[in-house]
């Protein structure tokens, strides 16, 4: 009984931090909000996860790793992996702000990504090579197909809405969702 209360209180800890993590990132979040929004005292965060730095660390493993495993890479449809990432990416928005602030204050921090990445670049064809031909380079095309799909979540709600609808409805999501997919079909043929 004791183990899994400690489980959930550890799942209630770091579910808070991300919480708090991607809004303020590290430099703004708050033990103490933590700690409230958890259900928790500060204490107990300190023996789970040492310090504020541990904490973040937990946050970006949880996050990070799940974002770059989540979606499969499929080398003969980037177009629906972009789709893929993109809905991902709209169910889970916390992933995207937690990698920008990850970017911008601790670049060097969080989980080891660089064997995941270097599995999906070498799935991908080489410049010029069939299945489907490019000239751009594996690793410059995924940073282009990842960008776009995580492009309409981070660019200013006043262009989003520029023509009027509603940018976060269905609707309108499906539609960008279309010309994503499109776009980066188009890239790659």
């Amino acid at each position: 009984m004791q183990a899994r209360d400690a489980a959930a209180t550890r799942a209630r800890i770091l579910g808070a931090a991300i919480a708090e993590f991607s809004a303020v990132g590290f430099s703004g979040a708050r033990i103490d909000r933590i700690a409230e929004q958890s259900g928790t005292n500060k204490r107990m965060i300190y023996v789970y996860y040492g310090d504020k730095e541990g904490l973040f660390t937990a946050t970006l493993h949880e996050v990070i790793t799940k974002l770059v495993t989540a979606v499969a890479l499929d080398p003969d449809d980037l177009a629906g992996y972009a789709g893929s990432m993109f809905d991902y990416l709209v169910d889970h928005p916390e992933a995207l702000r937690i990698a920008a602030w990850r970017q911008l204050e601790r670049p060097t921090a969080g989980p080891e990504t660089t064997e995941i990445y270097a599995e999906k670049v070498a799935a991908l064809p080489a410049a010029g090579e069939a299945r489907p031909p490019t000239a751009l380079p594996p690793t410059d095309l995924l940073v282009l197909v990842q960008g776009m799909a995580g492009a309409w979540l981070s660019t200013p709600v006043e262009l989003l809405s520029h023509d009027g609808s509603d940018p976060r409805s269905p609707q309108r999501l499906a539609t960008h969702r279309a010309a994503l997919v499109e776009a980066v079909r188009r890239i790659v043929a």
